[in-house]
């Protein structure tokens, strides 16, 4: 009977594993894990030096943007999310990037690592990029607080941020 409930068990759980996708460093190849690492001195380097014109060269546009539904100066802000362009991004959008709970969540890293980066996968279970994410509003005895999601994903041979999101 033990037998039985032993193979049971080891039945489940290799059905289980084997349907979760797991990207791993080591699998990576080198050739991304390279521009990733490209991709996160630069964001770096641009969010600690507010280098507006160097965060826009990381990013692909239009993107939609989350918590840019919170700037002021929009003239029209009745919306979930906002499509951000180049021209908007380096009028007022690239503020998002500047605040100082991005920074210091970035700068918690001291050298580049694939844990700073959570895969995320397309809807035909296909990776399709990471995401990065920070502390928006910090959580108080009243509310969980948020996170802001970063998405980066690979084109052309580059990473770029592709959109940003909130969570909840």
């Amino acid at each position: 009977m033990s037998r039985f409930l032993f193979l049971t068990l080891l039945i489940m759980i290799s059905h289980s594993s084997s349907g979760q996708q797991i990207v791993d460093a080591s699998e990576m190849p080198m050739l991304d894990s390279s521009a990733l690492k490209r991709f996160w001195t630069a964001f770096k380097t641009a969010i600690n030096t507010n280098d507006k014109a160097k965060l826009s060269s990381l990013c692909e546009f239009p993107f939609y943007c989350r918590p840019c539904i919170d700037d002021s100066t929009l003239k029209d802000n009745n919306h979930t999310t906002i499509k951000v362009s180049k021209d908007l991004f380096l009028e007022s959008q690239y503020a998002v990037f500047l605040g100082n709970r991005l920074k210091n969540e970035v700068n918690k890293f001291q050298d580049f690592s694939i844990p700073v980066f959570t895969p995320y996968f397309n809807d035909k279970n296909k990776h399709a990029g990471f995401t990065f994410s920070y502390t928006l509003v910090a959580p108080s005895e009243k509310w969980e607080g948020s996170r802001g999601v970063i998405y980066i994903r690979k084109i052309k041979g580059k990473y770029k941020i592709t959109g940003i999101d909130t969570v909840p």
